[in-house]
């Protein structure tokens, strides 16, 4: 114990005497949040589309006045009111219109209807305009296009997406710090010679090893925590509840956990900085984007469904999703910290099977 208590004290306080790396590690995600969150985080607006108006009866031009309400109340649209169809779909493919609405001849509640032509590369805006162009059918005729539920009811309290990336931004505070603390810190102590004195001790290399994880481990919890508390002040979370919060921070330190044996295992050998630099893009990629944070692990396809089934962030997602938006009780994340604490696990004893006790 007195072992492995001075190497992670040794290691600790090495990581806190940085500290311009441990406040960019801090400040990377909630900077992350502000940027990316807002960028998607907003209405709609300006979309600019085509009326094409075949028509030129009375129903058709009730339309056309309701394309131009759109546009000048909610400012969704920019209607232009082109009569060739044929050049109208020519602009849509090159990008000057997102979507063409055709009043065809005839048009009429019973048929003819309008004929939507969207830019579905963009799939956000192509959906957005396609069912308040729908709506704006449904109101002018009574005839619905698609059917649709008479009752709408929501589980939880609304969420925008800058609240929904909360959780998600924790879990890349830990992911960032835990890099620092389990990846650089140990092939840099490796670089400088510091494992060279451990050589002349009776710490044995468990010791070691496990020194490094909990070290790790605070430097990452600490940097996920302060982000929680950040996200809690600028992002009120639905349920800060004491049981919430504390099940939070319990999620956060045993993730951090898993992620720091992540780092360790992963680098147990390398000797240079260089491999670092070199793999951080691809372990974030296979880390971080699977793990659910930016989008639900469900709609994923089979093979990336079973990498973000091996991934340990994919239970911290969860874990802190369930507790501060869905407010569940703590048992409900048992099954997630179960898995974390086993993967952290298999981690130590598979680094220390790894490390050696060598210059």
């Amino acid at each position: 114990m007195l072992g492995i208590l001075a190497i992670c004290q040794r290691a600790y306080l090495t990581l806190w005497r940085q500290p311009v790396l441990i406040i960019s590690t801090m400040l990377f995600p909630v900077i992350y949040l502000a940027v990316l969150g807002n960028a998607l985080n907003r209405q709609l607006e300006n979309v600019p589309i085509a009326v094409v108006d075949e028509a030129g009866n009375s129903l058709a031009a009730e339309c056309r006045r309701a394309v131009l309400a759109l546009e000048s109340g909610r400012n969704l649209v920019v209607a232009a009111f082109p009569a060739d169809r044929e050049q109208a779909l020519a602009d849509l493919r090159t990008g000057r219109y997102r979507a063409v609405w055709v009043l065809p001849h005839g048009l009429s509640a019973a048929g003819p209807a309008p004929a939507f032509i969207g830019d579905n590369t963009d799939r956000f805006s192509y959906s957005t305009v396609e069912s308040a162009l729908s709506d704006i059918w449904t109101e002018a005729t009574g005839v619905r296009r698609f059917a649709t539920a008479e009752t709408r009811l929501e589980a939880y309290p609304y969420l925008d997406y800058l609240t929904y990336l909360g959780p998600a931004v924790v879990c890349l505070a830990i992911f960032m710090g835990s890099m620092v603390a389990g990846g650089l810190q140990v092939i840099e102590d490796r670089m400088y010679g510091y494992h060279e004195g451990y050589l002349v001790t009776p710490v044995s290399t468990g010791a070691i090893v496990t020194g490094h994880m909990l070290a790790g481990t605070l430097v990452a919890g600490l940097a996920g925590s302060f982000v929680l508390l950040a996200i809690m002040l600028f992002t009120p979370l639905p349920m800060t509840t004491p049981e919430a919060l504390g099940g939070g921070l319990v999620t956060v330190f045993l993730t951090a956990l898993a992620i720091t044996g992540l780092w360790f295992l992963l680098f147990s050998r390398a000797r240079k900085t260089s491999a670092l630099r070199g793999m951080f893009g691809i372990i974030n990629v296979l880390v971080f984007f699977p793990s659910g944070a930016l989008y639900p692990v469900e709609s994923y396809p089979k093979w990336l469904k079973v990498v973000s089934d091996v991934d340990p962030l994919t239970y911290g997602v969860s874990a802190l999703r369930d507790l501060l938006l869905r407010g569940a009780p703590l048992k409900s994340c048992y099954s997630e910290w179960l898995v974390l604490l086993t993967f952290s696990l298999v981690c130590g004893v598979l680094t220390q099977v790894l490390f050696r006790r060598e210059v």
